[in-house]
């Protein structure tokens, strides 16, 4: 029997450095674009008009703002494209664009025109869980990520679980017995 939804391979990509194009410049939009920053992503934005902070980042110097509709060579040089626009046809355009240049894109609430999905995140260093529904339902990630927010390990866990790796190093510990000793470890100071 086939699968309900779409088989993923779920990746963490490395965009640091790298040119990523976001057509649309409206509030979802912006948030990608803010995902793209913190993430150190050279940012390029198509978009006839553009949400005050998307007008601040491009005064900024912070991305290129191209002021106008989305045209195919806004892909060239592209590793990654965000479709984050409320237009249909504008959608349908990028991610057949993309599919050509074979640049992977994340058409926002359009799994028919998206080669790849952006999931929910949750960031707790060293932790870092994206959570993807295969675009079938996006509230329902939501939930599930604030859900695991309340869940990942505390800083001090997080602390005794490298102490604890440091120590397995160091005696040449066998992976089969990590795990039990940090169960243990966890426990005891609960």
């Amino acid at each position: 029997m086939p699968p309900s939804t779409t088989l993923l391979l779920p990746l963490f990509l490395k965009v640091a450095g790298r040119d990523v194009l976001v057509v649309g410049a409206g509030e979802v939009a912006r948030a990608k674009i803010a995902a793209l920053l913190d993430a150190g992503a050279r940012v390029r934005v198509v978009a006839p008009g553009a949400v005050e902070a998307v007008r601040a980042w491009a005064t900024e110097g912070r991305i290129v703002w191209a002021e106008r509709p989305f045209e195919g060579g806004d892909l060239d040089g592209a590793w990654l494209v965000f479709a984050a626009t409320s237009e249909a046809a504008v959608q349908a355009a990028v991610g057949r664009e993309a599919d050509a240049r074979r640049v992977f894109c994340v058409a926002v609430d359009d799994p028919a025109n998206a080669s790849a999905y952006s999931g929910a995140v949750v960031r707790r260093d060293p932790f870092l869980v994206a959570i993807s529904s295969s675009g079938a339902a996006p509230a329902l990630t939501r939930l599930v990520r604030e859900v695991l927010e309340h869940v990942l390990p505390e800083d001090r866990w997080v602390e005794r679980a490298k102490e604890l790796r440091a120590k397995w190093m160091a005696e040449k510990t066998p992976m089969g017995g990590r795990f039990a000793e940090l169960v243990r470890a966890i426990a005891r100071e609960e």
